[in-house]
C-alpha cells in the first residue's frame, strides 16, 4: 500500500512539471501563428519578431545549462517552484506590453522559467520511472506536448479573427497557477549532492557565445552575409572554443562536456540537434509562407500543423513503447527517416503546395519527429550510469533550446534574405524554396547520423564501455 502511494507521488509530481512544459509549448506554437498581426501591431518586421522565439530559446538554453549543478543541489520542489513562479510573473508581462521591447523580455523570462523546468520535468521521469518504463513515459510527454502543437495554433488563429493576441498569454495563467499548486505537495527527490562548484565564468561564456551566434544568423537575415555576419560568427566560434575549454575544470564547470567524446552520445546529441532544430523551424515557416504565398488565414494556417501535431502525440507513445522492448536505435532511424520524406515532399513539390497538401506532407516531418523528440534524450541516458543523467539532461536540454533558437532564426532568415524588399508570389515562392530544401539536405544528413547510432546501440552498452576508457565511472 505505501509502495502504490509513493509511486503515485511520483506520477503527481511529474503531472505538475508536465502542466507548465505542455502550457509553455502550447504558447510557442500560438506566437508561430501570430509573427505577421504582432509585427503590423508594433510595426516591426517579420524578421525582427522573431526574436520573441529566438531570446526565449537562447535564454532557456543558457538556464538549462545550469541545472546539471542545480539539480545535484537543490531539490527539484524548489527549482519547479522558481520556474513556475518567474513563468507567471513573465506571462503577465506579455500581456500587457505596450510596446515591442517589453513583449521580447516578457518572452525571455519565459524562457529562463523553461529553461529551469523543462529538465527538471525529465529529470523526475528519468530518475524516479522504471527503466523497462522510461521511454513510454518520455514517449507521454512527448504526446500531450504534440497535442499543445496542434492545438496552439488553432488556439492563436482564433483569437485572431475574435480577440487581440494579449489573451494568448491571459489564457495561460490558470494553468501556470494549477502547475504551482500541485507542485508544492507532490513534487519530491533527494539530490545526489556533488563536491564540485558552479562555474559562473563558464556560464558567462556560454550565454555570450551562444548570443553571438544568434545575432550572427539575424544579421544574416537582415544584411545578408556581410563583414558584421563574418566577424559575429568569428567571434561567437572562438567564445566558444574559450568555453569548452574553462569548462573543463572538473572542480568548477557547468557540465561533463568529455561525455560528447563518446561517439553514441555525439551521435544522439546531432540528431537531437538536427531534429528540433528543424522542428521548430518548419513550425515558424509554414505558417508564415502559408498566409504570404498561399494565401491562407491565420487560423487556416495554424490548422495545417494540427493534425500532424496530433498523429505525433500518438506516434511519441507508440515510440515509446517500441523502445522499451526493442531499443532506441530503430525508432530514432524510422523518425529520421519520416522527417526527411516529408521535407523532401515539401521541397520537390512545391509548386503544387496549397493548404492540402501542405498538412499531408507534414504529417510525416511531425510523426517522424514525434518518434525521436524524447526518445534521443532517454536513449542516451540508457547508455550511461545514472549518475550521469542531470549532465546528460543538461546538456541535451542546451542543445534542444538552442536548436529551436538556431531552427528558427535560419529558416525565417533565409526566408527573409531571400525574399528580400520584392512583393508578390515570385518572390515568396523562391523564399519558401530555399528554406524548404535547407531543411531536406539537413534531414538527409540526419539520417546518415541515424544509421551510425543505429549499429552504435547495437552493442548495447557502448557508453559505458566508453567510459571506461575516457576513465569515467
Amino acid at each position: 500500500m505505501h509502495a502504490s502511494k509513493d509511486r503515485w507521488m511520483v506520477y503527481l509530481g511529474i503531472m505538475a512539471c508536465t502542466i507548465l512544459a505542455v502550457t509553455s509549448t502550447f504558447a510557442n506554437k500560438c506566437i508561430n501563428v501570430m509573427y505577421p498581426k504582432i509585427a503590423a501591431d508594433f510595426s516591426v518586421s517579420v524578421n525582427a519578431t522573431e526574436w520573441m522565439t529566438t531570446g526565449y530559446m537562447l535564454a532557456q538554453a543558457v538556464v538549462a545549462a545550469s541545472t546539471a549543478y542545480i539539480l545535484k543541489k537543490v531539490h527539484a520542489k524548489k527549482v519547479e517552484i522558481v520556474g513556475c513562479s518567474l513563468y507567471l510573473g513573465a506571462t503577465i508581462l506579455c500581456a500587457l506590453s505596450p510596446s515591442f521591447a517589453p513583449l521580447v523580455i516578457g518572452r525571455i523570462f519565459q524562457g529562463m522559467a523553461v529553461g529551469l523546468e523543462y529538465p527538471t520535468t525529465l529529470f523526475l521521469i528519468l530518475t524516479q520511472i522504471s527503466p523497462h518504463k522510461r521511454a513510454t513515459a518520455s514517449g507521454i510527454l512527448g504526446g500531450l506536448i504534440g497535442v499543445a502543437v496542434a492545438l496552439g495554433p488553432m488556439w492563436a488563429g482564433w483569437l485572431e479573427n475574435f480577440t487581440s493576441w494579449r489573451w494568448i498569454f491571459w489564457s495561460l495563467v490558470p494553468f501556470v497557477v494549477i502547475s504551482l499548486i500541485m507542485t508544492v505537495p507532490f513534487v519530491k527527490n533527494k539530490p545526489q549532492g556533488t563536491d564540485s562548484k558552479f562555474s559562473f565564468l563558464s556560464l558567462a561564456l556560454m550565454a555570450l557565445g551562444l548570443a553571438v551566434l544568434d545575432f550572427a544568423i539575424s544579421s544574416a537575415g537582415s544584411s545578408g552575409f556581410d563583414w558584421k555576419f563574418w566577424l559575429l560568427l568569428v567571434g561567437g566560434v572562438v567564445i566558444m572554443a574559450i568555453f569548452v575549454l574553462t569548462n573543463r575544470n572538473k572542480r568548477r564547470r557547468l557540465f561533463e562536456l568529455d561525455l560528447f567524446l563518446l561517439p553514441v552520445i555525439a551521435c544522439g546529441a546531432a540528431i537531437y540537434f538536427l531534429s528540433e532544430g528543424i522542428n521548430i523551424g518548419m513550425q515558424a515557416l509554414i505558417p508564415t509562407y502559408a498566409q504570404y504565398a498561399l494565401k491562407s488565414s491565420p487560423f487556416i494556417s495554424g490548422l495545417i500543423l494540427a493534425p500532424g501535431s496530433l498523429l505525433g502525440s500518438i506516434g511519441a507513445i507508440a515510440s515509446g513503447k517500441w523502445a522499451d522492448k526493442k531499443g532506441y536505435g530503430a525508432p530514432l532511424l524510422a523518425g529520421s527517416v519520416m522527417m526527411c520524406v516529408g521535407t523532401a515532399l515539401v521541397y520537390f513539390l512545391q509548386p503544387f503546395l496549397n493548404a492540402g497538401l501542405t498538412c499531408f506532407f507534414y504529417l510525416f516531418q511531425r510523426v517522424g519527429f514525434a518518434f525521436l523528440f524524447t526518445n534521443t534524450i532517454a536513449g542516451a541516458c540508457s547508455m550511461l550510469p545514472e549518475s550521469k543523467t542531470p549532465d546528460i539532461n543538461a546538456m541535451f536540454s542546451v542543445i534542444n533550446n538552442y536548436s529551436a533558437s538556431v531552427g528558427s532564426a535560419v529558416m525565417l532568415s533565409s526566408f527573409s534574405l531571400t525574399v528580400g524588399k520584392r512583393t508578390g508570389f515570385a518572390a515568396v515562392f523562391e523564399g519558401g524554396k530555399v528554406s524548404f530544401g535547407l531543411g531536406f539536405w539537413l534531414t538527409l544528413a540526419m539520417v546518415a547520423i541515424a544509421v551510425v547510432f543505429y549499429f552504435l546501440t547495437k552493442k548495447g552498452k557502448a557508453g559505458k564501455t566508453g567510459l571506461k576508457k575516457l576513465g569515467r565511472n
